[in-house]
């Protein structure tokens, strides 16, 4: 094979690569249809960047220290350090829960164009998505784009990785 890249691709089968702040994910496909352009059991590889966002848990004091020592210079972020911050297990439990974890699944596998559709999506009054999305939009899970007349809710990361 000339092309290395995709021999190092065939190579990554099954595998997930981690980078910080996020990981690559292999997909993989095999030709099987009739077709004279396109040989049959030729492999193909699709590899996919998933977001991972990074969340640290500290005290209040920590969490406002830390953000000014970065505005003073005095410390410089790594790339590996937490994007979001909570002060306590209690209160990222409260945000994460299984129901918005569930929530975020759904906007990130559905897409859904509008809050209305994702109240539709989800059998959850609007009123009350709209109160949980504008919370997970403060802490950066979720992004609320402008879309015609509406509202549309992107979910952020695939995983989150908690740090303490």
């Amino acid at each position: 094979m000339k092309d290395h890249e995709i021999r190092t691709l065939l190579d990554l089968h099954d595998q997930i690569i981690d980078q910080e702040d996020s990981y690559w994910l292999k997909i993989e496909a095999w030709a099987v249809g009739v077709n004279k352009d396109i040989p049959h059991g030729v492999r193909y590889s699709l590899i996919l960047k998933m977001k991972i966002i990074k969340i640290g848990i500290a005290s209040q004091e920590k969490i406002r220290e830390r953000m000014l020592a970065i505005a003073k210079g005095e410390l410089k972020p790594k790339p590996s350090d937490p994007k979001i911050w909570f002060t306590s297990m209690r209160s990222l439990a409260e945000v994460l829960s299984d129901e918005n974890r569930a929530l975020l699944d759904v906007i990130r596998t559905s897409r859904p164009a509008s809050i209305s559709a994702l109240a539709d999506l989800t059998g959850r009054k609007q009123g009350n998505l709209s109160r949980t999305l504008k919370t997970m939009s403060r802490y950066g899970l979720v992004k609320m784009e402008k879309h015609e007349r509406s509202l549309r809710p992107i979910a952020r990361a695939e995983r989150y990785q908690i740090m303490i």
